[in-house]
């Protein structure tokens, strides 16, 4: 028997050592996730999970499957996400470990919200907060609750945003996490009201938030966005273009692609033409949009949801372009020149 367990031991240390590596390789790739290392938490979890799997570490491979998740999310690849998650849940949800099935649902809904889906996105996202889901983690639900209140906003449900708002603010009450306050003054100011720029500016302002890089770009996105609509274009410019560079060096491509698109709507700095106003076939840039999402018979809210405007707005814009390319239908936009595919 003595012999027996001799023998064994080397092989018994090799596993403890390779399930310790895997671990810290997993709590590795989360934080590289965080501080926009994004290449070393692809490589260290990657590695972690193989690791895991070799040794038939279960909890740790599904950890090393979400932060590779969450990186898929941010960076629009919808399908491993999907895989990563079904894959994830099959053994989470059964088992009850509430953490993973949480981490798997939240890339879900940022996969969703990112690609300006905001109803899938919110249906997904409450799952993190409300009881019955098998997902409810309070750790999780406040890592996702911008996500949540940004969604919220964008379907109507303020009231469920102010729920997210107060819990962040509640957390920073208790915490002082750096990144928790900047989130709670972003989906603050998503919440609108008089006070919107205070609140964008704080988040900016808060310390170490740099160190978060896709939060304080999203801050500078949303503000941007904020700055268009009331039509002060440079100062718009330079918040959405500080945000399109974190997203192009993070390669959190559909963030860059929606910041390229508010970018485009300001015009070039100092120009005396913006695409707001110069027109192109007789449509400004902003009609434009509308006639060739509406032509592909995409609804007024699914081109409000594409767009970040109000359908009340596309509603407004689309009867301007009848009215200029003499048409009365969405069909007959297809034999127009606003065919091509917007950028």
């Amino acid at each position: 028997m003595r012999d027996a367990l001799r023998c064994r031991m080397p092989h018994l240390r090799r596993r403890c050592e390779r399930t310790r590596l895997a671990l810290a390789l997993a709590q590795t790739a989360m934080l590289d996730n965080v501080a926009g290392r994004w290449t070393e938490a692809e490589s260290s979890a990657t590695e972690g999970l193989r690791l895991a799997e070799d040794v038939g570490a279960d909890h740790i491979a599904s950890y090393c499957r979400t932060s590779l998740g969450w990186l898929a999310a941010a960076r629009g690849d919808e399908r491993a996400v999907a895989e990563v998650a079904a894959r994830t849940l099959e053994t989470s949800l059964p088992r009850g470990v509430r953490a993973l099935s949480a981490a798997a649902y939240w890339n879900r809904g940022m996969a969703s919200l990112f690609h300006g889906r905001p109803e899938e996105a919110l249906a997904t996202l409450v799952r993190l907060a409300e009881p019955g889901h098998g997902a409810e983690h309070p750790t999780f639900a406040l890592l996702a609750a911008l996500d949540t209140a940004e969604a919220a906003v964008h379907v109507g449900r303020h009231d469920l945003a102010e729920e997210r708002v107060r819990a962040l603010e509640a957390w920073v009450r208790r915490t002082g996490a750096p990144w928790a306050r900047s989130a709670a003054h972003v989906a603050r100011a998503l919440l609108g009201g008089p006070r919107v720029e205070n609140a964008f500016r704080a988040a900016l302002d808060v310390p170490g938030t740099r160190s978060h890089p896709l939060l304080h770009a999203r801050a500078q996105l949303f503000y941007g966005e904020w700055l268009r609509r009331g039509r002060r274009r440079i100062d718009a410019r330079i918040q959405i273009g500080g945000a399109i560079e974190v997203f192009d060096r993070l390669g959190a491509e559909p963030l860059h692609r929606r910041a390229q698109r508010e970018q485009d709507l300001t015009g070039p700095p100092g120009g005396r033409g913006s695409p707001d106003t110069r027109e192109v076939n007789g449509l400004t840039a902003q009609e434009q949009r509308v006639a060739q999402l509406a032509a592909k018979q995409l609804t007024n809210r699914e081109i409000a949801v594409h767009l970040r405007i109000s359908h009340r707005t596309v509603g407004h814009h689309l009867g301007n372009v009848f009215a200029k390319l003499g048409i009365n239908t969405r069909a007959e936009l297809r034999g127009t020149h606003t065919g091509s595919e917007p950028r």
